[in-house]
């Protein structure tokens, strides 16, 4: 590794402790709100602080860490206000994604839909499953022919496995076959854009409701969150 750090360049090792230190964050194998210390990073991948300062400012950037002064940096933890905002965000693209799929989808790009589509009827773990999920919510952006929704979807997906990743046990197996993904093929196919934004509306309500559930039950959400944060929502609007 000292070899490696040597001859790459200072934007190199910073972008390659960046990505690992991203992956590990959406993970959670770096837990939210856990302390990072630039010099024991420094330490781990054989480098000088100077490209791990550098990483540190990427993740900042992205919103992930937070910079402490003198202090070194903290994960960014999950709270109640950050899980409404990306639920909030999915719900508005994921419809007018599967809207406009409708009307650009080509033949090949419903063929590729229906084959990620046919790995849910495999036996898969929970982690596996959400790159599945992944790919196929991403798909459908790409058939809607917008960059900027691609972009926000990937980003969006990065940011759910953090929390999905945080609140369900990704080891349990499953075989589920989601009949929700078929008919939203169907109705992209089909050029029902209306249809497919309901569809896809319909899904995004549902696993809304499953996530926040699910933190609450772990006690990371409580009741009384969750009544202020409707209300906000409902002045906002």
């Amino acid at each position: 590794m000292v070899a490696d750090a040597a001859i790459a360049s200072p934007a190199s090792v910073s972008d390659r402790i960046y990505a690992a230190l991203r992956q590990e964050i959406m993970r959670c194998e770096i837990a939210p709100g856990a302390t990072l210390d630039a010099a024991s990073i420094a330490r781990q991948y054989e480098v000088s602080k100077t490209p791990v300062r550098d990483a540190m400012q990427k993740l900042a950037a992205d919103g992930l860490i937070a910079i402490l002064p003198r202090s070194g940096y903290r994960v960014a933890p999950i709270t109640f206000q950050a899980v409404h905002e990306i639920l909030d965000l999915r719900a508005a693209i994921g419809p007018h994604a599967a809207r406009q799929a409708a009307r650009y989808a080509t033949a090949s790009d419903i063929a590729e839909l229906r084959r990620i589509v046919a790995e849910y009827a495999a036996p898969i773990d929970l982690g596996t499953m959400q790159q599945v999920a992944r790919r196929f919510h991403i798909g459908i952006a790409r058939c809607s022919r917008n960059k900027r929704v691609v972009a926000l979807s990937e980003n969006l997906f990065d940011e759910l496995e953090r929390l999905l990743r945080f609140a369900i046990d990704f080891t349990v197996k499953t075989g589920e076959h989601s009949d929700e993904h078929t008919a939203l093929v169907d109705a992209i196919e089909a050029g029902d854009g209306e249809r497919a934004a309901a569809i896809e509306a319909a899904h995004i309500k549902s696993s809304r409701e499953f996530l926040i559930e699910r933190l609450m039950t772990l006690g990371y959400l409580s009741e009384g969150e969750l009544r202020i944060g409707t209300v906000a929502r409902r002045t906002v609007e």
